[in-house]
């Protein structure tokens, strides 16, 4: 389809009309789903319809590949109310064709964190055992999955059924890789160490992307950090998977520094807030507030030029890259962002109470001058505030014990006079015989 073939495909479908059109329709959204789920530029959705179980499918899929989860579910539904509407008459047909279709409604509940209702669908086909032998890999290594390092011996039988001798020749490269991937772990799991380094290499050796993390896994148990890391920085370091896990590394080996650049490299994520929050507080350990401090200005410029932000979401970086300044001895940077601030939101009290208590650490006089920006306080006519003061003063501290009841002052008093008169007694010499012998 790179070569054009989807627009040729569109060609024939407007020029030819014949039994087969529904054929080169769902072709032609395979290939479209294809694309999304295997290039990092998926080509359009356009022109496809969805009138039948095999396009509603391909639909879903195109929608999943591109994360739009809800909508897959909604096309799954709909194909799977077409298909048995179309083999009402054929029950062994109609389980044949909706294996795949239950395999991919799993994986939308799986990718929602719904793991229950996603063990559900994959156990129904494997089960029924009507789809077929790749559909039923799919499954079997999504259960793996969900099992991680619990109920082993379900997972080694799941693993006999996505290893089986005729899936290896109908499954794409990445797909096989991802269940040698499980394979690994799961002799990991079950201790199966020297199993475990054997296929680690040889995922290595086939130039898998997940091999790295399996090498660096065996020697983490053996506790070579450093040899890990070589391990993984070997890899694909463009990988985030990869770079998540070397900036892991460098933290554990108190190297926050360079935990910290590795984290900045991963782009999809270095501007989320999380993610800032992450690398600030790893350079200011490793190198100090100052490189903090100018790494949040960056991260705030990004977002300005960005332009995906809200007018809410931008005044509580600013806000929090005041306090980070504030915190850390930088009080006439804090008030000059501060400053900034109020002129986005001359009414944000947060913000001016924050700016007069870092003005007041360089320029006490400015201080009180900003302090007269401050708002009234409206308080009703008919709160006594004298009154109010006194009330604290009983409520608080030694004014607390005034307010004692009687009954209980007495109670208190009578302990108090027996625990002194306890104290007071004096324990008697034990009286001796008149005559003592000793030793006797």
């Amino acid at each position: 389809y790179e070569g054009g073939c989807d627009d040729l495909t569109r060609c024939l479908i407007k020029s030819t009309v014949d039994c087969n059109t529904n054929e080169r329709e769902t072709n032609l959204a395979a290939a479209l789903a294809s694309s999304a789920a295997f290039k990092t530029k998926p080509l359009k959705w356009v022109g496809v319809r969805e009138t039948t179980y095999e396009l509603c499918y391909n639909a879903a899929c195109y929608s999943l590949a591109t994360g739009d989860v809800d909508s897959a579910k909604e096309k799954l539904a709909r194909a799977e109310k077409l298909c048995l509407r179309e083999f009402e008459e054929d029950e062994a047909e109609a389980k044949s064709e909706l294996a795949p279709i239950q395999v991919m409604s799993g994986i939308c509940h799986h990718k929602a964190g719904n793991t229950k209702e996603a063990m559900n669908l994959y156990n129904t086909v494997l089960r029924e055992k009507c789809g077929d032998s790749q559909t039923l890999a799919a499954a079997a290594n999504n259960i793996i999955c969900i099992n991680k390092d619990q109920n082993m011996f379900d997972s080694k039988k799941k693993l006999k059924i996505a290893t089986g001798e005729s899936v290896g020749k109908k499954l794409a490269g990445f797909q096989l890789n991802c269940i040698e991937f499980n394979s690994c772990l799961l002799s990991f799991y079950t201790n199966q160490i020297e199993q475990f380094k054997k296929k680690s290499l040889q995922l290595s050796d086939a130039g898998s992307p997940l091999a790295p993390l399996l090498l660096a896994t065996s020697h983490i148990r053996d506790k070579k950090l450093d040899l890990a890391l070589e391990a993984l920085r070997a890899g694909d370091s463009s990988d985030e998977i990869v770079q998540m896990a070397i900036a892991e590394l460098l933290k554990k080996t108190a190297a926050f520094s360079g935990s910290a650049n590795t984290l900045q490299g991963v782009t999809r994520l270095s501007e989320k807030p999380g993610m800032v929050s992450l690398i600030t507080s790893l350079l200011l350990i490793g190198a100090g507030a100052e490189q903090a401090a100018d790494f949040l200005d960056k991260s705030l410029e990004k977002l300005r030029n960005s332009g995906n932000f809200t007018e809410e979401v931008l005044s509580g970086w600013l806000l929090e890259s005041a306090k980070f300044r504030l915190a850390h001895g930088m009080p006439e940077q804090s008030a000059v962002i501060l400053e900034q601030l109020l002129e986005r939101e001359p009414g944000n009290v947060k913000a001016l109470a924050l700016l007069i208590r870092s003005v007041s650490m360089f320029d006490a006089p400015k201080a009180h001058e900003v302090a007269q920006r401050l708002p009234d306080i409206d308080i009703p006519s008919d709160i006594n505030l004298e009154e109010l003061e006194i009330g604290l003063g009983v409520t608080s501290g030694r004014g607390l014990r005034k307010v004692i009841k009687p009954e209980q002052e007495k109670i208190n008093e009578a302990n108090r006079r027996f625990e002194t008169k306890e104290k007071k007694r004096k324990k008697k010499k034990a009286k001796l015989p008149a005559v003592l012998v000793p030793g006797g």
